[in-house]
């Protein structure tokens, strides 16, 4: 283990009470991680208190059932008693409930471009593919007898959706190496693919529609769509995200974004996405940031939207023309 790894390493012996934070909307990385530390700690120390917070207010369709969604209320006073571990957040924002600041001291493990430091103990590495990836290297060299079928199970669902199934540049012989080190656990690949990757009609009707909202700048090879507020409900649809992958691969775009509206934070939200031309450090004039060719962002309003599309569609002429 490297410093960093032997300071957190450490200070989770000393602590009794272990809270562990996600961001907001989180994807299998985020949920992925946090679940797979839980089941590592608790397996390397049994009398320990570990809790996941924020998953009794989090929306019952993340994930699809893979993830089971404790609705118990984790109390502020075993907070204060806590040492605090916030996984996969950039940006102190983004931190599920905030509730971390009740915490006697935070610790810090991500992938994200460091935007922000906000924890006593930060182990950022933006060179790796995901945090699942990160804290499966560091299980292998900690305890490897303390990894279980459905430890792994989490984590390589964290990387194999963080790489786009090992497509994004992220992807490195690391990645594939861990990815292949935890495929020795025989967890079922096949379900956990389906459970990931498994669409309804309703689902594909709701894409569709998204699909017809593509506006296209063929010069500067950018899109943009804005799904309407009433969209997710006509389809049925209870888990509202970006659905900016829906754009990927298209050979014309070298930039993409998508804007809905978050009924959770009564704003309208996005995200973006681009093949070789940095975008994190742009979003940060919206409230987002992120990695350098995928992030988020939160308008302060609707109209805030048209200078959002503006800015972009500036930024990346001049990138393309220099």
């Amino acid at each position: 283990m490297n410093f960093i790894q032997t300071v957190i390493a450490n200070k989770i012996k000393k602590c009794n009470k272990i809270a562990i934070f996600f961001h907001e909307i989180p994807d299998f990385d985020a949920l992925g991680s946090a679940y797979a530390f839980k089941s590592f700690i608790l397996n390397k120390f049994p009398n320990k208190q570990v809790e996941i917070i924020g998953l009794d207010v989090l929306n019952s369709n993340f994930y699809k059932n893979y993830f089971d969604l404790n609705s118990t209320y984790i109390s502020n006073e075993f907070l204060k008693d806590s040492l605090g571990i916030i996984l996969d957040t950039a940006n102190k924002s983004r931190v599920w409930t905030t509730r971390h600041r009740f915490c006697k001291e935070i610790i810090r493990i991500d992938h994200h471009p460091q935007i922000e430091s906000f924890a006593k103990y930060e182990w950022i590495n933006p060179t790796i593919s995901s945090t699942c990836e990160m804290l499966a290297q560091w299980f292998f060299e900690w305890d490897e007898d303390s990894i279980t079928p459905i430890i792994a199970k989490y984590l390589y669902a964290g990387i194999i959706t963080d790489t786009g199934r090992f497509l994004y540049e992220s992807t490195t012989h690391n990645t594939l190496a861990i990815a292949s080190k935890l495929l020795k656990y025989k967890f079922n690949v096949k379900k956990l693919m389906e459970i990931i990757y498994s669409k309804s009609i309703k689902q594909l009707g709701f894409e569709s529609q998204i699909i017809k909202r593509l506006h296209f700048f063929e010069k500067i090879k950018f899109a943009y769509a804005i799904i309407p507020k009433n969209l997710f409900n006509k389809y049925d649809i209870r888990l509202r995200t970006s659905m900016v992958h829906i754009f990927n691969n298209i050979s014309e775009l070298e930039v993409w974004l998508t804007i809905y509206y978050d009924n959770t934070i009564k704003k309208w939200r996005g995200s973006i996405r681009s093949k070789r031309i940095p975008i994190n450090t742009i979003m940060q004039k919206f409230n987002g940031g992120g990695h350098k060719l995928a992030a988020g962002f939160t308008l302060n309003n609707f109209n805030e939207h048209k200078v959002l599309i503006k800015e972009i569609s500036n930024y990346i002429r001049k990138e393309l023309e220099g």
